[in-house]
């Protein structure tokens, strides 16, 4: 069965129920005053009947008493203590209640009873006669009028839970296509991608703001992450087959050159590991930047906190020195706090540093500075610089400065270290702006929110 079948059945029926439950309610309810207002009427008949009697006994016979204060539609009978009865008086109509079984009763009693499927309501009034004899009043009067409005509300009750059940059924069939119809679309949508293999997105309403609504936006949103997702693998993959291709075959032809003339000539062999090492290194960074760049930048972990930049300026510089036995000077202005995530800035920095240690020979200046609401992370080289329309293409990936000029100082990398570096800037909430003059160095600036409060944590 279908999801819209039964959101179709089930609202149908629960409503249907709900209905019957309700009519039901109120016919009982009514039926029970009604009955209770006629056995109060019947009561109070009854008290007025005995009043009469007890004036009129010693004056008038008792069968003409009797008749004078029987009910229209009922009967009226006298139990005497022993149990036995003066003739009773009834109607031609209700001649059937003398044939009812009595009994003494010594207490004021009422009741409801049917005979041949008509109701009457049945009381029974002690009363002390004129000879000091306690007698029974009793009184049976037909409540046919009451029952018949009863019927007539039973009719109407029926008719009104049919007609209801109409706009009921129909309104449960709109209710069902509308909710199911954002879930078809959903399901066409996914149909249509699988045989088509483009990424397509679910029409939303304007102006609605109920859950089917937020469960399209999700799916969208979904989408959008799976494209994504599947545009970075593509890219991933067509970088690791276009730029690993290089280096492998060049391992590929020292290793051969190795198995050819390595163990006559030892220079080559040297030469051969020597390339063979770097090549590997080289593709090892290499893959570990993809792998990173393919990834989504939710999936880092990132987790801001307040970071002293200062204490990790100086550590980083110190690990990279002792890393690359270069000149890395890094000023102290004292602890400046900013919002980051630490592991990742220090990534960042270590990216930037490394690119400077590339395109330059000097030592490397890391400056601190803090002003407004940001503090800057500048790196300084003095390296061979750029040119302004290489500034423009340095964040793309495999970009890489004219070789020409820097084959001199035997630079080379992937073309990937500024790319990932500016992915982590935006990850960790930073900015990234880079200036260069050609020949002269260049200087790359890292910046960050300062914390709301600029100390250490308590």
């Amino acid at each position: 069965m279908s999801l819209r079948s039964k959101i179709y059945g089930y609202s149908s029926v629960l409503f249907a129920v709900l209905l019957i439950a309700v009519n039901l309610s109120v016919y009982i309810v009514f039926e029970r005053m009604s009955i209770d207002n006629e056995v109060n009427r019947v009561e109070a008949e009854a008290e007025s009947i005995v009043k009469g009697v007890r004036q009129s006994a010693g004056s008038i016979p008792p069968d003409d008493l009797l008749r004078a204060y029987a009910p229209v539609n009922g009967m009226l009978r006298i139990v005497n203590e022993d149990g036995t009865s003066s003739p009773v008086t009834t109607t031609a109509a209700s001649e059937q209640l003398s044939k009812l079984p009595y009994k003494y009763e010594s207490e004021k009693k009422s009741e409801y009873t049917q005979v041949e499927q008509i109701g009457y309501v049945w009381v029974s009034v002690p009363v002390i006669w004129p000879d000091g004899e306690v007698v029974n009043v009793q009184v049976t009067e037909s409540i046919a009028e009451t029952e018949n409005r009863l019927s007539v509300l039973r009719t109407v009750l029926v008719a009104v839970t049919i007609v209801a059940l109409i706009p009921a059924i129909i309104s449960s069939r709109i209710l069902a296509n509308r909710m199911t119809r954002p879930i078809q679309q959903m399901t066409r949508t996914m149909t249509d991608i699988q045989s088509s293999g483009q990424f397509k997105r679910l029409p939303l309403e304007e102006g609605s703001k109920d859950e089917l609504k937020t469960m399209g936006q999700t799916f969208n949103r979904m989408m959008d992450l799976l494209e994504s997702n599947f545009e970075r693998q593509e890219r991933f993959v067509s970088d690791a087959s276009h730029e690993l291709k290089t280096p492998l075959t060049i391992i590929e032809s020292y290793a051969s050159l190795l198995q050819r003339r390595g163990k006559e000539r030892p220079e080559v062999f040297d030469e051969a590991v020597e390339a063979i090492l770097s090549e590997s290194v080289r593709m090892r960074e290499m893959t570990e930047q993809l792998l990173l760049l393919a990834k989504q930048p939710e999936q880092w972990n990132v987790q801001l906190e307040r970071v002293d930049i200062t204490r990790l300026a100086t550590d980083s510089t110190r690990a990279f020195r002792e890393a690359y036995h270069r000149e890395v000077r890094c000023e102290d202005p004292g602890p400046i706090w900013a919002i980051s995530d630490e592991s990742k800035l220090k990534q960042l920095l270590f990216i930037l540093l490394d690119n400077a240690r590339k395109y330059s020979e000097d030592a490397i200046e890391v400056r601190l500075e803090a002003k407004g609401q940001e503090c800057r992370i500048r790196i300084v080289d003095t390296g061979i610089g750029m040119r302004e329309d290489e500034l423009e293409k340095v964040f793309d990936r495999f970009y890489r400065v004219d070789p020409a000029r820097t084959r001199s100082l035997g630079a080379s990398g992937s073309g990937l270290g500024l790319s990932l570096a500016k992915e982590l800037a935006g990850a960790v909430g930073a900015r990234i702006e880079l200036t260069s003059t050609e020949g002269e160095g260049t200087e790359a600036s890292i910046i960050l929110p300062l914390s709301v409060q600029n100390g250490p944590l308590s």
